[in-house]
């Protein structure tokens, strides 16, 4: 009877390795594999999981800070936030960028801008595979404190978005009571409100926020 030996332990390293990087770039779970194979988890940090081959959901948040950015630093969020978000562009003259960094990379942004009558919020956005962790609560916050301390702050909010933003302080109001200049510029560039299920949000200055789910 021909001899049976057990795979070499870098034979099974090897194995593994394919499995869990098949596993890792389709974007399955493999916590059942790790399970079968323990010897293999020391392995991963050093050869897995890296930003290459992690599913975007399990991409480990570095460090994190929340700040404006400078003039200077305007073009980061157009090429790395807004390229995915309406080709968004910043006004060094006339807006205010505050940023999420995690480590040296930006995750999100939102943008204040004045106009002749008011002030604006828009263009927030989180890159997606950093959604659903308050990044887009600590930057707005910083917005808020940083540009509405003393001023009104108008916005038009997503329709699926309003309670978030309620929940900072910002109230429904009819379209009439938007400043005008705001109101051109949303008209020109998007259209008709409706059609796109935005909806008019106002703050006022001292109006307190609540603490719900975060987007």
């Amino acid at each position: 009877m021909p001899t049976i030996t057990a795979p070499a332990e870098s034979d099974r390293y090897n194995e593994d390795l394919t499995l869990l990087t098949l596993y890792s770039l389709a974007g399955e779970e493999s916590s059942g594999f790790l399970a079968i194979r323990p010897h293999f988890i020391r392995h991963l940090g050093k050869v897995i999981f890296s930003e290459k081959t992690m599913p975007s959901a399990e991409r480990m948040v570095e460090a994190v800070t929340v700040r404006e950015l400078t003039s200077a630093e305007m073009v980061r969020a157009e090429r790395e936030l807004w390229i995915h978000y309406h080709q968004q562009k910043a006004d060094p003259l006339h807006d205010r960028l505050f940023a999420v960094f995690s480590g040296q990379r930006i995750i999100g942004v939102a943008r204040c801008s004045r106009h002749e009558d008011g002030l604006e919020v828009d263009a927030v956005y989180v890159l997606e595979e950093y959604r659903l962790r308050g990044f887009a609560r600590s930057v707005m916050i910083l917005l808020i404190e940083e540009c509405g301390r003393n001023e009104t702050l108008y916005m038009h909010s997503k329709t699926e978005l309003v309670n978030f933003y309620g929940s900072l302080g910002f109230r429904l109001i009819p379209e009439a009571d938007l400043p005008t200049s705001i109101r051109d510029r949303f008209d020109f560039v998007f259209g008709d409100l409706d059609s796109i299920q935005v909806t008019p949000m106002r703050r006022e200055p001292g109006e307190p926020d609540t603490v719900p789910a975060t987007p």
